[in-house]
């Protein structure tokens, strides 16, 4: 059970890594200006169409990060849910063998 358990925690924090990560990829996107919006003409509309596309992509991979953050939690949950079963059904068979009640 304690390798179940050593299991869950190592899932638990990749998904609090993942939760985290999710928040901080968008944090460092740079500036609209930095992809030339502010241009005029052609250039301009190619740095905003550049700078959607760059924050449609970032929003993106924080979704899927917090998507595979919560499939992670979920797994650690089954995994905590298995170990505990597992202790009670070998307490039960040790006070069966023992005849313990």
């Amino acid at each position: 059970m304690d390798a179940l358990r050593t299991l869950s925690a190592r899932l638990d924090e990749a998904s609090a890594t993942l939760t985290a990560l999710s928040r901080t990829v968008t944090a460092s996107d740079p500036a609209a200006a930095a992809f030339g919006t502010d241009a005029p003409g052609r250039p301009g509309e190619i740095g905003r169409a550049l700078h959607r596309q760059w924050t449609a992509a970032t929003d993106d991979r924080a979704r899927e990060a917090r998507a595979a953050a919560n499939r992670l939690a979920a797994a650690a949950s089954a995994v905590r849910e298995a170990a505990d079963r597992y202790g009670e059904v070998d307490r039960a068979a040790r006070r069966r063998i023992t005849g313990e009640p």
